[in-house]
């Protein structure tokens, strides 16, 4: 009878250990992802998904969206930065919709989406995954399990970095006991594109130039004095945040520049003095294809367009700096926050200004003011 016993366990043991692991029906934490299928993916080397032996080794972030969400649209600038943070290490993001392929790319000529993008995704990938609202994002790890369903606020930084290295996710969006009172973090950035989020204390960027996060400090830099020495790190992109607690804004300057200092070695002053410069005015007959925006928000540049979702046109009297090399101030009096695109064409100011007035209803002038001046040098 014992020996029988033995028999029969040893034939189910075999019997288990020929078997795969079958993947469960619905999703559940800490279990195998349910099986998927996306038979279209943009952006994918493949244009296609088979199953999970396909993305094995790495951190898989799910998110479904829907183009007439607009909580979904709401959160694609904080995607994109994750998804530009991560650029390069085995994160894959995969932005998933039942819609047609035909929506998703009308949608995506206006919004950029960083990441794979699967559209025509059958209803057994929604029901598998529990998904009954919009926006709703998975956390799979390295080995296809699945890892979190983060809330209504998406992954994390913290959380990826966590299942990169094999281990659990955090539960929030932070690994702390608490979100964190002030911060200041940078470090070179191995993405092209920047994309950048303001407040009026905080900074959060990715592939940002110091110049841009140091007009951000100041509110206007007319021209850049870089020293001997400063120029290797002034011409460098960083990812870069900074926040400090609500009512202490003054306090911001002093706070980035200790950071810049410590970190990178750079001494900031600031000064004024006189000289020519253009300007950026209003048109006559006032502004064009520009809307009120509710908030502060995400300014991007993908190539030659310059697109801002919640904004002032300093964003613009910044980039044409950057294209003319010259002081370029913003005195159209119009605070923001809007809404608007600028596609830059050319480096030629009459073009230029040819441009602003159709685009925008703006126009470039020259004149004579009083400028900003930052002198940037290294400590020894």
């Amino acid at each position: 009878m014992k020996k029988f016993f033995f028999a029969a366990c040893l034939l189910v043991v075999c019997g288990c250990a020929g078997q795969p692991q079958a993947r469960p029906r619905l999703a559940k934490k800490g279990l195998p992802a349910p099986e998927i299928s996306l038979k279209i993916i943009l952006g994918s080397p493949a244009g296609r998904l088979a199953g999970w032996d396909e993305l094995k080794g790495k951190v898989v972030v799910l998110e479904f969206w829907a183009t007439w969400c607009e909580p979904c649209a709401d959160a694609l600038p904080a995607f994109n930065l994750l998804a530009e943070r991560f650029r390069g290490q085995p994160v894959v993001f995969i932005h998933v919709t039942d819609e047609s392929e035909e929506d998703v790319r009308e949608f995506m000529r206006t919004r950029r989406i960083r990441g794979w993008v699967a559209p025509e995704a059958g209803a057994e990938v929604f029901k598998a995954f529990r998904v009954y609202e919009r926006p709703f994002s998975v956390l799979i790890d390295k080995a296809g399990t699945v890892a979190s369903f983060p809330g209504p606020d998406g992954p994390s930084a913290e959380s990826l970095m966590s299942l990169l290295a094999g281990q659990e996710p955090a539960s929030g969006t932070s690994v702390s006991t608490g979100p964190a009172l002030a911060e200041f973090y940078i470090s070179k950035s191995a993405g092209g594109g920047g994309t950048a989020r303001y407040g009026p204390a905080s900074l959060n960027a990715s592939a940002m130039r110091l110049e841009y996060a140091l007009e951000w400090l100041y509110g206007r830099v007319d021209r850049f004095d870089i020293k001997p020495g400063a120029g290797p790190a002034m011409a460098g992109r960083y990812d870069i945040r900074m926040r400090l607690p609500a009512g202490r804004e003054a306090q911001k300057t002093g706070f980035f520049l200790k950071g810049l200092e410590s970190s990178l070695g750079l001494k900031v002053k600031k000064t004024e003095s006189e000289a020519e410069a253009y300007v950026l005015k209003k048109a006559p007959g006032g502004l064009v294809n520009v809307k009120r925006h509710p908030d502060y928000g995400v300014t991007e540049l993908n190539g030659a367009l310059l697109e801002v979702k919640g904004g002032s046109f300093s964003a613009v009297a910044s980039r044409l700096k950057e294209v003319l090399r010259q002081p370029v101030l913003d005195e159209t009096g119009a605070a923001g926050p809007f809404e608007y695109n600028f596609e830059l064409a050319s480096a030629d100011p009459k073009v230029i200004d040819a441009q602003l007035r159709r685009q925008l209803g703006l126009r470039l002038a020259r004149l004579r003011r009083r400028i900003t001046v930052v002198e940037v040098s290294k400590n020894k």
